[in-house]
């Protein structure tokens, strides 16, 4: 029989003690040793009770609680100094034994008391020389760290270091542990493809120790495969601040001189092409250059001189403009067609009528034959932009007889349904024939105007191809999905220098347009979100306009889906909606203001149009579930699914998740689909079919836009069957109804009496209207603080020249 289990601790003076002789290296093992300390596989360390390990010169292996004094004293100090003592104790199996009364000094000294983690738990004197090996429980935590982290578990293996940290922070080899487990770790980022958290991780560990082996080689390899990467893929700006990190921790490395020259190599060979370029080209070559490489002050003086000689003005919208051409498709196409294509009239005002907009083409407008006939004298002065004729009545024809074929691009089914003919007078008269009077004939001519040399697709052939040929203050560049540019079209002549170009840039979802503003990397941004306004008014580096007219946002329906044409399942779908909670939680993220309030029809609030005894739409999720129950029910439909096709514009972004939400728990199943606005609104004005879609536009004359807004495809041909959207045969018959009517107070008044049965009726689910903002960088001149458009007055801005520094 073991004799630890002969002789227990006794309880009085003078009983016989048993001492355990133990050998031991000290206190903590460093991180060299802890793989050599066995782990226990039966135990749960970081759960079950802490434990060390004694290993008996005979070979017995104890759990017992932890032992005190941690470290043990020295094995060998304590042997020479028994030498000199010969203390009488005899051997007994592989323990030295002896009995309290015979010692020559208290039986503590030298000894240590155990308490074994048996069942039966025991305690015993034990001499420390009579231990063969102490394996204390903070070495198996950090050995068990350390295999964690060989086999990728780096959370188990923090958890275990932060344990030894919790009980004792200056254990020794904790620290040497930790940190080969960061190494390990920031290797194990680095192998698979996390790079920028492993050179985070391996740049903590080099603050802390820069000699750690292995660790500069591994570093300086890590940030250059990253600078590489980041280089190849054009992501310059992201490779020099990862340069710059490289610097700070080792500012001698060779990796690090070789990476700053390949960014200087590339960005110099950039400016020498640019020496062969003249105008807006140079400019943008040498900013590419600058994009490269900030740092260098010959190219950054470059680029200054070329840049005050052909400004550029980089502005963010929310989408470009998918087709060139004189057509309006879609919002982007109304941003840039007045500065592409000069209009027929450029409004409905008399100074238009008279000739006396000189941004217009008709030098006077009048008509006769009761209103059915209007003619139409063209101004003298205005050519093409490539030089190649004046612009004269063939051109104004063919503007006005293309909106009447259904085969042509700028298809207008209201405006063909109204034409008879048009018939070129001269060189500078068109004569309009019409088969009725309408109410305003100015209304139909605010159109912009295309070469009649032109091809259906607007544009004209050239030596280099086809090309948008316009008579605006820019000429139409290179389109991509997510660029634009326009370039002036002439050089102006007055003192000033004017924008030479306008590079308009659609940031993807996962990028930041208002960061972009407030970095410098762009001038202009086309629309603030609501809810950051006051973020921009804090800098004084940028102003914020406003648009003169609120945008109204709304979900038009699609009533050629015979689920939509139930005014239950709308009603429902209305009730679910709480306008003010979404308007004030996710859109303004404060309260309401005059000007930004949830909307009870089509038209803005306070409008002539909007009817004074309609009452709000209400919020009743209760209401809102029995009505989809009672269109289920009417329909025979056990479940209602569809589509929600919503813009990539803030508000958008911020509210459909909640209306999702909302209908789902009417007992809708609705699937958002965001799409860009350009191709949503392109496909809905053609008279695409939907189920449910978010728009959002300017309702500045409800007369005019009453159609187009309850309907998208209210002007697209009959074959598309647009009208067919209308899921109300009464909004259907006072919008035709509409189109007859020849006299001002009574078209009001039908718009009225739309305004209010569409508050019951619901051809649209009307949100709310926002008064929206753009916002500008201070070093851009010209910008009004309200305006009706973005490049209202452009001709006349001005923008000094800026580059975006690195930061430091």
């Amino acid at each position: 029989m073991h004799p630890l289990r002969l002789a227990p601790r006794p309880l009085a003076a003078g009983l016989v003690a048993l001492v355990v002789v133990i050998s031991i290296a000290g206190g903590g093992l460093d991180a060299s040793q802890l793989p050599d300390v066995p782990i226990p596989t039966d135990r749960d360390l970081l759960r079950d009770p802490p434990f060390d390990r004694l290993t008996l010169i005979d070979g017995t292996v104890l759990f017992v609680d932890p032992v005190s004094p941690r470290p043990l004293p020295d094995k060998e100090a304590i042997r020479a100094a028994e030498a000199k003592e010969d203390p009488p104790f005899e051997r007994v199996g592989g323990l030295l034994v002896s009995k309290a009364p015979d010692l020559k000094r208290d039986p503590s000294e030298n000894a240590i008391v155990i308490r074994t983690q048996d069942e039966e738990p025991k305690d015993y004197y034990v001499k420390i020389t009579s231990i063969q090996r102490a394996d204390y429980f903070e070495d198996i935590l950090l050995s068990d760290a350390l295999r964690r982290a060989n086999s990728s578990d780096f959370d188990r293996a923090f958890e275990l270091v932060l344990a030894v940290q919790t009980r004792d922070a200056d254990w020794r080899g904790l620290r040497e542990t930790a940190d080969r487990i960061a190494l390990l770790e920031g290797r194990d980022a680095l192998t698979k493809g996390r790079v920028d958290e492993g050179l985070r991780l391996l740049g903590e560990l080099y603050k802390r120790s820069p000699e750690y082996p292995g660790l500069p080689k591994l570093l300086a390899e890590g940030y250059s495969g990253r600078i590489k990467s980041a280089f190849d893929q054009g992501a310059f700006a992201t490779g020099r601040r990862v340069l710059s990190e490289l610097r700070s921790l080792a500012p001698e490395s060779p990796e690090a001189a070789q990476m700053e020259q390949r960014f200087i190599t590339r960005a110099r060979r950039l400016a020498e092409q640019a020496d062969d370029l003249t105008g807006p080209d140079r400019v943008e070559r040498l900013a590419q250059a600058l994009r490269i490489w900030s740092d260098d002050e010959e190219i950054a003086r470059q680029y200054e001189e070329a840049f005050r000689q052909a400004p550029v003005l980089d502005v963010a919208v929310i989408d470009v403009s998918r087709r060139p051409g004189p057509f309006v498709e879609c919002p982007a196409d109304g941003r840039v067609i007045r500065l592409l294509y000069l209009p027929i009239l450029a409004d409905t005002t008399e100074a238009a009528t008279l000739g006396d907009r000189p941004d217009q083409l008709a030098a006077e407008l009048t008509s006769g034959d009761i209103g059915r006939r209007l003619n139409l004298r063209i101004k003298e002065g205005f050519s093409w932009n490539d030089d190649s004729r004046a612009i004269g009545a063939a051109d104004v024809a063919r503007a006005l007889a293309d909106r009447a074929l259904p085969s042509t691009i700028g298809f207008d089914a209201r405006w063909a349904d109204l034409l008879s003919r048009v018939t070129i007078l001269g060189e500078r008269e068109v004569e309009v024939t019409l088969r009725r009077a309408p109410l305003d004939p100015a209304g139909w001519l605010l159109i912009p105007v295309g070469p009649a040399h032109a091809g259906r697709d607007g544009l004209v052939w050239t030596p280099d191809g086809p090309r948008p040929i316009g008579s605006g203050p820019f000429v139409l560049g290179p389109l991509t999905p997510r660029t634009a540019r326009l370039d002036r079209a002439e050089v102006s002549s007055s003192g000033t220098i004017p924008i030479a170009r306008v590079e308009e840039r659609r940031f993807s979802p996962e990028a930041d347009p208002v960061a972009a503003l407030l970095r410098g990397e762009v001038s202009l941004l086309e629309s603030v979100p609501l809810a950051r306004l006051e973020e921009l008014g804090r800098d004084p580096e940028i102003r914020v306009g406003r648009y003169r007219s609120p945008r109204m946002h709304w979900i038009a329906i699609d009533g050629r889906n015979a689920v939509l044409r139930n005014r239950s399942l709308r009603r429902g779908l209305s009730f679910a909606v709480d306008r003010v909670e979404l308007l004030q939680e996710r859109v303004l993220r404060r309260p309401l203001e005059t000007s930004t309030v949830p909307s009870d029809g089509p038209f803005p609030v306070g409008s002539f149009a909007d009817a004074s005894d309609v009452a709000p739409l209400g919020h009743d999720p209760l209401l809102a579930k029995m009505l989809v129950r009672a269109a289920k029910q009417e329909m025979e439909l056990d479940e209602i699914e569809l589509t929600l096709a919503y813009p990539a514009i803030p508000a958008a972004r911020a509210v459909v998740p909640g209306l999702v939400e909302a209908f789902a728990e009417a007992g809708v199943k609705v699937t958002p689909a965001e799409r860009p606005q350009s191709d949503l609104e392109g496909e809905l004005r053609r008279g695409g079919r939907f189920d449910l879609a978010y728009r959002a536009a300017p309702v500045d004359d409800p007369i005019r836009d009453a159609g187009p807004v309850l309907c998208p495809g209210y002007l697209a041909p009959t074959s598309s069957d647009g009208l067919g959207a209308i899921a109300s045969p009464r909004i259907l018959q006072l919008l035709l109804g509409l189109e007859q009517v020849q006299d001002l107070p009574t078209a009001r008044d039908q718009v009225i009496a739309l305004d209010r049965e569409a508050r019951d009726e619901l051809p649209i689910l009307p949100l709310w209207q926002l008064q929206e903002h753009y916002a500008w960088r201070t070093r851009l001149t010209g910008p009004a603080e309200e305006a009706d458009a973005l490049y209202e007055g452009i001709e006349s801005w001005t923008i000094e020249p800026w580059f975006e520094p690195d930061e430091r």
